[in-house]
């Protein structure tokens, strides 16, 4: 009986009055307790939603215009696919909040805003999550945002112009460390990729081939010294393959030539 309702009220050569939104309350009040006893009240909640949905349409709430904006990774059908708009559906039988609540549980979406602008309009507006990083994971490649959110795969011979990051837990470290990093664009500039070594630390590899060990602790205050070194010694410069600052302020570098015989020695800083 709710469908034979609600296809009439569907059509658009008829003029919904109403009356035709009465009759289909009388209609779901006088049906509501026996189904409800006859264990049917999902089924019928979902007819009740159709008929109450074309009648709004019918009287002037169907959607005639979305509005969408801020995606330009997402597709505008994906959009209104997970919004939950059907073909010819009315405003009122969107739930905005439960709209947002699906939205923002898209890959790509970090928030979402849904409103209805009556009499038929829906206004969605999209804040998108943006590549920041690679991170390379038991081989694998991974497109991550600042907060390690994994966007998608990434494919090793056509990587986007993003810094990289190696290990277990370097996705949720990376935003500390470049941010750190930022502070000295002239080291920040030279690093190929950053290690995360047992989820406590990381390692650089510069693109002159110097690996940079950076203390569990204090990372910011080592970075200030190598700046210091790199400037004032010209450390990045020689003819060296290792630079290890996890020893409190004292800095231990290794010549290329030493690599097999000796782990170097203690520079003055």
């Amino acid at each position: 009986m709710l469908e034979r309702v609600a296809r009439p009220l569907s059509r658009p050569d008829v003029l919904a009055t109403s009356f035709n939104i009465f009759a289909a309350a009388l209609i779901g009040g006088a049906l509501g307790l026996g189904v409800a006893a006859g264990g049917h009240g999902t089924a019928f909640a979902q007819g009740a939603a159709r008929v109450v949905d074309a009648a709004a349409a019918a009287i002037g709430f169907r959607v005639r215009s979305v509005v969408i904006a801020g995606n330009s990774v997402l597709d505008d059908e994906t959009i209104i696919d997970t919004v939950g708009l059907a073909p010819g559906g009315s405003l009122i039988a969107i739930d905005a909040a439960e709209a947002r609540t699906r939205l923002e549980a898209l890959t790509w979406v970090a928030e979402a805003r849904v409103q209805k602008l009556y009499p038929a309009t829906l206004s969605v507006r999209v804040t998108e999550r943006r590549p920041f990083a690679v991170w390379q994971r038991n081989g694998e490649l991974f497109i991550i945002d600042r907060a390690g959110t994994v966007l998608r795969p990434a494919n090793a011979g056509q990587l986007p112009p993003l810094p990289i990051v190696a290990g277990a837990g370097a996705h949720a470290g990376a935003a500390t460390l470049f941010t750190q990093l930022a502070a000295h664009p002239q080291i920040a500039d030279q690093v190929a990729a950053s290690v995360r070594v047992a989820e406590r630390r990381w390692t650089l590899h510069l693109d002159n081939g110097i690996e940079v060990r950076l203390p569990e602790a204090g990372m910011a205050q080592a970075l200030d010294r190598l700046a210091w070194l790199a400037r004032e010694q010209e450390l990045l410069e020689r003819d060296i393959d290792l630079v290890d600052m996890r020893i409190g302020t004292r800095v231990f570098v290794r010549q290329r030539s030493e690599d097999a015989t000796g782990t170097g020695g203690e520079l003055a800083s």
